[in-house]
């Protein structure tokens, strides 16, 4: 009997990690498991659902919050090592750089591309970062130290390894002599920085992902584990899904109608209420081939900036998503519960069209073989000019446009005609999305969550002589 370490930094990996099968395969293996959830205390239902025999839930905030200002900035300068279309995007258009000067702007991709060239170009250099890290900012904590010496772990599972938490952990159990492994939390995470404390094994979701850590992390073919996406496991339970009449009357929507989907992507595309209102104008004014209806759902993250949303709840042909559950533990404020996380599948189940802005809902969609529409205009609107176009040029999003598996709208009116295409033939597209199914979303049979812990199982038994 072992002891694992895994740690929650987010809500959303609650579902990915325990709430998709893993939790309860892990159990099985009866192995003591103790669970870091960040959150100042362990709600109660989240008590009953998991603690039980042979598992702790123990609540950790703070410690990410104590970095130096020479830290941050390693941290920062391991941004600048990957010159990839990711990096060049997130000095132009994200969230911290969208609203600075040009001038500004053009220092950093000047940084970057001096940075990635001198350092980030051989393997030698970047690890040299990763010592640098190690030696010089240990970020040791007696807290975290007392929670090893107190449970002994055999194994740190780190589920985001860009979480300052986990990162914390990672140093702690490499001092120790401890075995190390992270899945990253979602498909871009590989692509967006250089990891200064990379774990001693990687689980990943797809070959694509594998190929990446390879080239641009430095890790070694075989300290990395191909398992598929824990969460899409709920797509392959057929006793999940409703009737769609059953499935329609609890979201207000008419079940004889196509449903057009709309997913928000919340502060990352502050004015992507413009899809959707254009959206609707179609529905009430009668310009798609057949009658629909839409269903709006907002990014649950920020869901105080979706007020936006909630006139939908009222309309006549659109509905409100509503079905989160709202959790004041986890800094997101809201916890995808299993009964939420079911509603989701047989939404996106019951949904006829799915319309997003450069989110991962495409790869949801493709779970059901689903037609999506990608919108590139009217969400990021920035000092007057629409540059919403400009984000989809990220490594990890050409992945999906390379397959052409979801159709691209420009426009108001090329929105229109993808939707109208859809409805009048919905197998439009359908050998490319297959292939965006297969090469992106790995094995859709239900095993992933049994991979990983199969994963696991495997590190600790090739290393059980060192336990």
């Amino acid at each position: 009997m072992k002891t694992i370490f895994i740690f929650i930094s987010q809500s959303v990996i609650v579902k990915n990690v325990l709430r998709s099968g893993g939790f309860e395969l892990l159990k099985k293996t009866g192995h003591n498991i103790v669970i870091f959830i960040k959150c100042k205390e362990i709600p109660e239902y989240m008590k009953k659902e998991f603690a039980g025999e042979n598992v702790v839930l123990v609540p950790v905030f703070g410690q990410d919050r104590i970095v130096s200002r020479w830290q941050s900035l390693l941290g920062k300068f391991g941004s600048y090592f990957l010159w990839n279309d990711t990096s060049k995007q997130y000095f132009r258009y994200t969230i911290n750089f969208r609203h600075k000067p040009r001038v500004v702007t053009f220092i950093h991709i000047v940084i970057l591309r001096v940075i990635s060239g001198t350092f980030g170009s051989t393997p030698f250099t970047r690890k040299f970062i990763r010592w640098v890290s190690f030696t010089f900012f240990p970020e040791k904590f007696e807290r975290i130290s007392a929670y090893f010496d107190e449970y002994k772990p055999d194994l740190v599972f780190s589920t985001s390894i860009t979480s300052k938490i986990d990162s914390v952990f990672i140093k702690e159990a490499k001092r120790r002599g401890i075995l190390t492994v992270s899945m990253p939390k979602t498909w871009d995470t590989i692509t967006r920085t250089y990891f200064n404390c990379p774990s001693d094994y990687f689980l990943v979701q797809n070959e694509i992902l594998k190929e990446h850590l390879i080239k641009t992390q430095d890790i070694p073919a075989e300290k990395i584990y191909v398992i598929g996406f824990p969460e899409f496991d709920w797509y392959a339970r057929k006793e999940i899904i409703r009737t769609r009449e059953e499935h329609c009357k609890r979201m207000g929507l008419d079940p004889t109608l196509p449903v057009l989907f709309f997913g928000s992507q919340g502060k990352w595309y502050p004015n992507d209420e413009t899809i959707a209102d254009a959206l609707y104008g179609m529905i009430h004014d009668n310009e798609l081939v057949k009658p629909c209806q839409l269903l709006v759902r907002p990014y649950f993250v920020q869901l105080g900036c979706e007020d936006k949303f909630l006139k939908f709840k009222n309309l006549p042909k659109a509905a409100y998503d509503d079905t989160y559950h709202m959790s004041p533990a986890f800094t997101e404020g809201w916890d995808p519960t299993t009964e939420t996380t079911i509603d989701f599948v047989n939404t996106i189940y019951h949904s006829d069209i799915l319309i997003i802005v450069l989110s991962t809902l495409a790869l949801d969609g493709m779970c059901f073989m689903k037609p999506v529409i990608n919108t590139l205009f009217g969400s990021l609107i920035v000092a007057g000019e629409d540059i919403s176009r400009k984000m989809s040029k990220t490594t990890h999003y050409k992945w999906i446009f390379d397959t052409e598996g979801t159709s691209v709208a420009h426009s108001r009116d090329d929105l229109k005609m993808c939707i109208n295409e859809y409805l009048q033939n919905p197998q439009t597209k359908a050998k490319e999305r297959a292939v965006l199914k297969e090469k992106l979303c790995y094995k859709l049979d239900g095993k992933s969550s049994s991979r990983m812990v199969e994963a696991i199982q495997d590190i600790l038994t090739k290393n059980s002589s060192f336990l």
